[in-house]
């Protein structure tokens, strides 16, 4: 206990300065990623929500066990504290000049040496997507101080992904170095201004298609995952857009306006397997991919549905109907179901009343 509180000390000193910063006095004016929509994915975007499919977005690996109760938690955490709290050394035994190249600069372009892609796309500009509309939750539901509460919640569900992506017997990395203290708390710092935050909202439509976070029957397993979405109009055309899906894999394809609301979407790509060591001095990974195709429906930029396939024999067929489609008076829950080529089968239910509940079967 007494080596995790003092490696806890450095970490929490560096993110209270960064907090302290008076980014609340950049006010925006108006909602750019949530307005407390009652349909779609965006209904059931809350803090508990974001901590499952963010924290726990790795499980989706087949290295990673998806379980909750199937973690290190106590050790994982040491290890991801003591490379923040003492981070020169990771980096020096990483290397400066490497750093620059595989983490930092889009300078390298092997598979190798790519770990630059997940830093921008989900730690920078999903993750500062996520504090925008994590304030803007706290401040539809009338919280004090949403900038704060956000940056505390949003970089919660950072620490337990690191946590999660550690083995609890691992040396020193840059990894959560530079993902915490890089490109998250850089994500917080860059969409705390209204230029941006309009930008990719607006121009972009950068939206939060995660999965309906859900807790397994009998084995305690997680349904989550965090996704993000990009429709970018197409300068030629009134009704077509550029489609971009990523997170755990990335889509690209297009978006057809149905009407001044909804779209259809499709796309094609690769969905990531797992992690692949690639350095036995220091951590550094690179990943495995399949094929992945899916088909999507959304209501002003908040997920209805989709169908999502890939190469993954854990994940076969994904399909998710979030709230707003299917009625039972007043309650419309969503559902979702994902069937496996490893024999397996898991289904749930969700609702932005309560934490969702599902439950695994072998067929």
């Amino acid at each position: 206990m007494k080596l995790l509180n003092n490696n806890f000390l450095p970490f929490f000193k560096v993110l209270i300065i960064i907090l302290l910063i008076p980014l609340n006095k950049v006010k925006a004016q108006e909602n750019y990623f949530y307005t407390n929509k009652p349909y779609g994915s965006e209904s059931l975007f809350n803090p508990l929500s974001l901590l499952i499919n963010g924290g726990y977005d790795i499980c989706q690996l087949q290295s990673v066990s998806n379980r909750i109760g199937g973690h290190q938690y106590y050790k994982m955490a040491g290890v991801v504290f003591r490379n923040l709290g003492d981070p020169f050394n990771s980096i020096s035994n990483y290397g400066w000049g490497h750093l620059v190249r595989t983490e930092l600069l889009p300078l390298s372009f092997t598979k190798d040496k790519m770990q630059w892609i997940p830093n921008y796309q989900q730690h920078l500009i999903g993750g500062g997507m996520i504090y925008t509309a994590m304030k803007e939750w706290y401040k539809e539901h009338n919280f004090p101080l949403p900038w704060l509460l956000s940056s505390v919640t949003v970089m919660g569900q950072h620490l337990l992904n690191e946590i999660l992506e550690t083995g609890p017997h691992e040396g020193y990395s840059v990894d959560e170095v530079v993902d915490i203290y890089i490109f998250d708390l850089g994500g917080i710092v860059l969409f705390s201004f209204d230029s941006i935050n309009e930008f990719f909202s607006k121009t972009l439509n950068l939206s939060d298609w995660s999965l309906q976070s859900t807790i397994t029957l009998p084995d305690g397993r997680v349904n989550a995952g965090q996704y993000f979405a990009i429709k970018w109009k197409y300068p030629f055309s009134d009704d077509y857009y550029m489609f971009y899906r990523y997170g755990m894999g990335a889509l690209y394809g297009v978006s057809k306006k149905v009407d001044s609301t909804d779209f259809f979407s499709v796309g094609i790509g690769f969905k990531t397997k797992h992690l692949i060591d690639v350095n036995e001095k220091f951590r550094q990974r690179t990943i495995e991919t399949s094929w992945y195709a899916g088909v999507f429906y959304d209501r002003n930029n908040s997920l209805l549905a989709s169908i999502v396939m890939s190469g993954v024999k854990e994940y076969f067929c994904m399909i998710d109907v979030y709230p707003g489609i299917i009625k039972l008076g007043e309650f419309s829950p969503g559902i979702w179901t994902v069937i496996g080529r490893d024999g397996r089968i898991a289904f749930g239910l969700s609702t932005k009343y309560a934490l969702s509940l599902g439950y695994e079967a072998k067929y």
